[in-house]
């Protein structure tokens, strides 16, 4: 595995800590320092976070922000908000597309938490409108049809193959 492979997971998880302040959940930060060990990054701190327990919060928001100077210059993290939030936009799209995450959930994060409100342009903008009417077919149908499902699927493709590669 690749350096840069193996760091994807901290890469990620960084993300996500600077839009809450914290890590997703513990268990994903000690995983990705896991990843990181396996695919051959070696440092004390994340030896430490990788047999960290998931009750530990405070230790791990402390390891991760030395992570993150300890790896900054590898890691490549988004320098602006906008950046930032396109990176997270990315992780979502694949996270859908993998299965891994609910459309209603993934259009609802990326329709309102990761587009600018103040862009009517941004090509996230789709995921707000494909979320209203996932949620008029939610109250009449019990939930989005296939076919609007393949409609959010299709926009993700697009999106990922293009804007937000």
């Amino acid at each position: 595995m690749e350096l840069d492979q193996a760091l994807e997971p901290l890469r990620r998880v960084l993300l996500e800590r600077s839009t809450s302040g914290c890590p997703t959940t513990v268990a994903a930060a000690v995983e990705a320092a896991r990843t990181a060990l396996a695919g051959g990054a070696d440092t004390p701190t994340l030896w430490e976070l990788g047999v960290l327990p998931e009750w530990d919060v405070l230790e791990a928001r402390r390891l991760l922000a030395e992570l993150e100077q300890q790896f900054w210059p590898t890691l490549r993290l988004p320098d602006t908000i906008a950046a930032r939030d396109r990176a997270l936009a990315r992780y979502c799209l694949q996270d859908l597309l993998a299965g891994r995450l609910d459309p209603l959930a993934a259009a609802g994060r990326i329709g309102f938490e990761l587009c600018p409100a103040d862009d009517p342009g941004s090509p996230l903008r789709p995921f707000r409108e494909w979320l209203d009417r996932a949620e008029d077919q939610l109250e009449h149908c019990g939930g989005p049809t296939h076919e609007l499902v393949a409609e959010l699927h299709d926009l993700a493709t697009r999106l990922l193959a293009g804007l937000l590669s």
